[in-house]
């Protein structure tokens, strides 16, 4: 018998994981686990119990029912207070993205925590993770180890900083149609206005440059319930891939952020991959008075931050039963 932390977003999906969390609870007992049910209305509470049980002795797992939201809060919560504790996840949100890239069950509960139940009987898969740090407005490539307020968090899938970000908050912020047809909208709205973004990456110390219409730092592969952003990241490999875009004419860009969808965007000359274990994400120099300042950062479709921001692999850092 495990002793089991469960923690569902009962927002995610629409309701969707507060319906599969009983069902999940229940399956998980009806395997002989003991569980303790961490849920609550309000994130901050969930943060708070989640840290709580992970810091108490005895805690085997924690298994979250919800989408990438869950996700985040159970990487950080597990990373910070007991990084031996593995997760598990049962797919009930929107986007899904940690669970496509699992190959787990995007529908059915019953299945997804069948999932969790046998993969406890087997060591669990080390998964690397990005850790984000928060630097000094006035932060350099050179002086990126300032950080003034000690705020370090963790993603396990896609930072986004230019309009991948943009959609991400305005997806956050629509509240109809359910589901991946949010993120299409929220595209055709960020499009409409877009202008780009004064921002720039240094990857392991070297200087990208310009990086105003797309900037995102991949763990994984996919954003938005499925468009391919980064199709050849990898969880096991120690790197993020840097995908970024130079600032484009809207016109242009009307023509390549839709085929993210399939992954054919990085064949456009205007993309170029990068591969690093460190990135520094630094405003621009400013001097282009059109250019609009950097999005608000989200990380697992979490808002993060803005920039200037440290990011680091950290190889197998995370425990997942999958």
């Amino acid at each position: 018998m495990s002793r089991i932390g469960l923690v569902v977003n009962p927002a995610a999906g629409r309701g969707r994981a507060a319906a599969a969390g009983p069902v999940v609870a229940d399956q998980l007992r009806a395997a002989g686990h003991d569980v303790v049910d961490l849920t609550t209305p309000d994130v901050t509470s969930a943060r708070a119990r989640t840290a709580a049980f992970l810091q108490a002795p005895g805690a085997d797992a924690l298994v979250g029912v919800g989408g990438d939201g869950v996700v985040n809060l159970a990487v950080n919560a597990i990373l910070t207070h007991a990084p031996h504790v593995p997760l598990g996840l049962v797919a009930a949100g929107t986007g899904n993205d940690t669970a496509r890239s699992l190959g787990l069950d995007l529908r059915d509960p019953v299945t997804g925590v069948a999932h969790v139940v046998a993969a406890l009987t087997r060591p669990p898969r080390r998964l690397d993770v990005g850790e984000i740090t928060t630097l000094r407005q006035d932060a350099t490539a050179a002086d990126g180890d300032a950080t003034p307020d000690g705020v370090r968090r963790f993603f396990l899938n896609v930072l986004s900083a230019g309009i991948d970000a943009a959609v991400n908050g305005r997806a956050n912020r629509i509240s109809r149609p359910r589901g991946p047809a949010r993120y299409v909208i929220a595209l055709a709205a960020e499009l409409a206005a877009f202008r780009g973004f004064d921002v720039r990456v240094v990857a392991d110390g070297v200087d990208l440059g310009d990086a105003g219409t797309l900037l995102a730092v991949a763990n994984s592969r996919s954003i938005g319930g499925g468009m391919q952003i980064a199709p050849d990241a990898s969880w096991t490999d120690g790197q993020f891939d840097v995908v970024t875009a130079r600032t484009i004419p809207r016109r242009t860009l009307l023509r390549v952020f839709p085929r993210v969808y399939g992954g054919t965007h990085l064949s456009h000359p205007a993309v170029s991959v990068t591969r690093a274990s460190e990135v520094h994400l630094l405003p621009g120099p400013g001097t282009e008075r059109r250019l609009a300042p950097p999005p608000l950062v989200h990380a697992d479709g979490e808002p993060v931050g803005r920039v200037p921001l440290r990011l680091r692999v950290v190889p197998g850092a995370l425990a997942v039963l999958a």
